[in-house]
């Protein structure tokens, strides 16, 4: 059974997340065998099968957000060779040497053949090598990975590809600054297509870490970073200060579970914002309806949609007015028919956009003033236009205080109220655990995840609800 690498986004508990979920719901099934904090090894239970599957994996880049590549794999080392090949601190060079030897033979036997990294020997070929290590701050890549690992992999491919009969073989160098400080990290989407690496004699090759040992892949898809971007940033109207990003307006869109014939479901953002959930939703062929309560934003987000449909040269649909409506969140449901939506996808109101931590006493009147409320009848809203077991996908803030504490809005008591039940966001069941601290997942059912950066005052926790019969 063929095996795939999916090299997870910044977010990686979340981006194995959002992979579990479409391994167990899409009509693509598998699971994830292995991982890393950077990478993902997954098992299709019929999509090897497939002569086509390479088509298959594109659609399945384009439909995940929290996914920068998808490889295949072509063989794999344990651990303990790659110890004995390449020690913190060589003792027995000897012995090292053979071992390296025993690694260059399995990468002899997969470069070249039907089978191949390359289906063939050209007269000219370029490869570029990335390393994802088990962790980034693990001393380890820094020391002997990137600085010794690579340089190795480097020269020994070449020479082989040249052995092999390829008359030039060049590849990707880094810049030498970052080997030699350590901090290096593998080349981006936009260098795979910038050098034309998914073509038959260029290749991204990549040496994936986990603690069970090393996966040689080749990457036979990528996201395309540079059209996100645009879409994002050039849009006509943003708010760049509170915006959600592209992947994680994607990631929350796949945690609806309709993976199959999208444009035939009915999608609400109740808080549209200046849409970025609603462009993102358009691009996945969903049919986008939207709501605000400024009608500044109603009119901006009308207008990203007539730009993006511009720019991907479609047809503006004549009543696209009648789905981006003005309307407060507490009373939708006027403005919508009953049992109407497939799906809810939205980032409520989370409050200020604090720059600095705020105290206790003041998140405390936050919450429980403002915010509890507005979820409270932005739910009591959503179960009346939701069909049944529908699902909801939503933001809900944590605050950080002064005081040391995190100040978040109760989403489960919400939940239970307006007869909505939690769905966990991943079955640790379905998922092997690990036994390091910082790869560890601690609770059998995830039921929501964080999405922030370090030092970010409000954070971002998404939850998935679905509306009980």
């Amino acid at each position: 059974m063929d095996r795939f690498i999916f090299v997870l986004g910044s977010n990686w508990k979340l981006s194995i997340a959002e992979l579990d979920h479409y391994l167990k719901y899409s009509s693509n099934k598998g699971k994830i065998i292995d991982y890393s904090a950077n990478v993902a090894v997954v098992e299709f239970e019929e999509l090897h099968q497939d002569r086509q599957y390479i088509n298959k994996l594109m659609e399945i880049q384009f439909i995940l957000g929290g996914c920068q590549k998808i490889a295949r794999i072509y063989d794999f080392i344990d651990i303990n060779t790659i110890y004995d090949a390449f020690p913190v601190q060589i003792s027995k060079y000897q012995y090292a040497e053979k071992t390296r030897k025993k690694i260059l033979a399995v990468i002899d036997n997969i470069i070249i053949g039907k089978k191949g990294i390359f289906p063939k020997v050209y007269e000219s070929m370029f490869f570029a090598v990335s390393i994802y290590p088990n962790l980034y701050d693990d001393k380890y890549y820094s020391e002997i990975l990137v600085k010794h690992l690579l340089p190795f992999l480097n020269k020994e491919l070449m020479n082989i590809l040249k052995q092999k009969g390829a008359i030039k073989a060049l590849y990707y160098q880094y810049p030498e600054k970052y080997i030699k400080s350590g901090h290096l990290n593998p080349i981006f989407p936009h260098h795979v297509i910038k050098f034309e690496l998914l073509n038959e004699n260029r290749a991204e090759i990549i040496f994936a870490f986990t603690e069970e040992g090393l996966y040689i892949a080749r990457t036979f898809t990528v996201d395309d970073p540079n059209f996100k971007k645009k879409i994002d940033e050039e849009r006509p109207f943003k708010e760049f200060k509170s915006a959600i990003s592209p992947k994680l307006a994607l990631i929350m869109l796949n945690f609806l579970n309709l993976y199959e014939n999208r444009d035939k479901y009915k999608i609400l953002d109740p808080f549209v914002g200046n849409g970025t959930i609603a462009l993102f939703g358009i691009l996945q062929d969903f049919q986008i309806y939207g709501s605000d309560i400024d009608n500044k934003k109603v009119n901006n987000t009308l207008r990203n949609i007539h730009w993006l449909l511009e720019l991907l040269e479609e047809e503006i649909p004549p009543f696209t007015h009648q789905r981006i409506l003005k309307y407060d969140v507490r009373n939708i449901s006027n403005g919508f028919n009953s049992f109407f939506f497939e799906g809810i996808c939205t980032e409520p109101e989370l409050g200020p956009f604090y720059t600095k931590k705020p105290y206790y006493s003041q998140v405390k009147e936050l919450i429980d003033t403002e915010l509890t409320p507005l979820y409270n009848e932005f739910l009591r809203e959503a179960y009346k236009l939701l069909k049944p077991n529908s699902r909801i996908s939503f933001i809900s803030p944590i605050i950080s205080t002064v005081d040391g504490n995190d100040m978040q809005v109760n989403i489960e008591k919400l939940a239970s109220k307006n007869n909505f039940r939690i769905v966990p966001m991943m079955d640790l069941n379905r998922i092997p655990n690990k036994s390091h601290q910082k790869l560890r997942f601690r609770k059998e059912h995830v039921v929501n995840m964080i999405d922030a950066k370090k030092g970010q005052v409000v954070k971002r926790k998404l939850y998935v609800l679905e509306k009980k019969n």
